[in-house]
């Protein structure tokens, strides 16, 4: 059991205001820091409040001793296991990611896109191109394929024309594999509408993406349409990769 002193602890993690692209962009880069690297700011942290006088006197008030090491233990390490695709095996990098080789060999199950419905704002029409070529551009290399959406352009932003149209798509067509939606910024109550039309009231799966992250280099586009691509598989039925069972 680990006892905290309140007046030593400190409450961690991002309000609603400091959730920003920036912020939340800095915290993972020194998430994804390796062990080495935690280790030596830990040791220098320690290192630091044994140099302060101010900050030895506090401990020593609270009848507290900081140690010169982190706590050491032995752990576990397990072997890597082989990653299955379709057509070829492989064993991940250090890092464990193999978003690489799902990007580009065809998945374990794929299932193409031909029946479906996009929704946008009429002002993000040549954004729903540009996403629209580059998910026909991308899908290719993982086997999948990406047919002519039934769109469906809205007049404004609103939650209430996004729902209209989204019934009036479904409404409309006999069978719809997915809905897609181009939204124009980051609303959990507009989030929160669609994805209660699509899994309560007229069960559909769905795919809401935020317009900001389509915007900015062509690499980064193509990165989030190749995770977009990867989800649309899963959401569909599909199986992207696998293990040896049993382990």
């Amino acid at each position: 059991m680990v006892v905290l002193v309140p007046e030593l602890s400190f409450l961690t993690g991002l309000s609603d205001l400091q959730k920003n692209s920036r912020t939340v962009k800095e915290v993972m880069w020194e998430m994804m820091q390796s062990p080495r690297k935690h280790y030596m700011r830990l040791t220098s942290l320690l290192q630091q409040i044994r140099d302060s006088p101010e900050a030895s006197r506090e401990l020593e008030r609270w009848g507290l001793h900081l140690d010169t090491d982190i706590c050491k233990t032995q752990g576990h390490i397990l072997p890597l296991e082989r990653i299955n695709l379709q057509h070829r095996s492989f064993f991940p990098e250090e890092d464990l990611s193999w978003h690489r080789e799902v990007t580009k060999e065809v998945s374990i199950s794929v299932i193409s896109l031909n029946s479906w419905l996009l929704v946008y704002p009429k002002r993000m029409q040549q954004l729903a191109k540009d996403l629209l070529a580059a998910m026909r551009s991308t899908c290719g290399a993982m086997g999948m394929q990406v047919g002519q959406p039934t769109v469906q352009e809205l007049r404004d932003e609103r939650i209430e024309s996004y729902v209209k149209s989204i019934r009036s798509g479904l409404g409309s067509q006999e069978k719809v594999q997915l809905l897609m939606c181009i939204t124009p910024r980051n609303r959990d109550d507009m989030y929160r509408a669609i994805k209660k039309l699509c899994c309560v009231q007229d069960p559909v799966p769905s795919q809401v993406i935020n317009a900001q992250s389509l915007m900015g280099h062509p690499g980064k586009i193509r990165s989030v349409v190749q995770k977009i691509l990867l989800q649309i598989n899963c959401k569909l039925g599909g199986q992207l990769w696998g293990v040896d069972i049993p382990l």
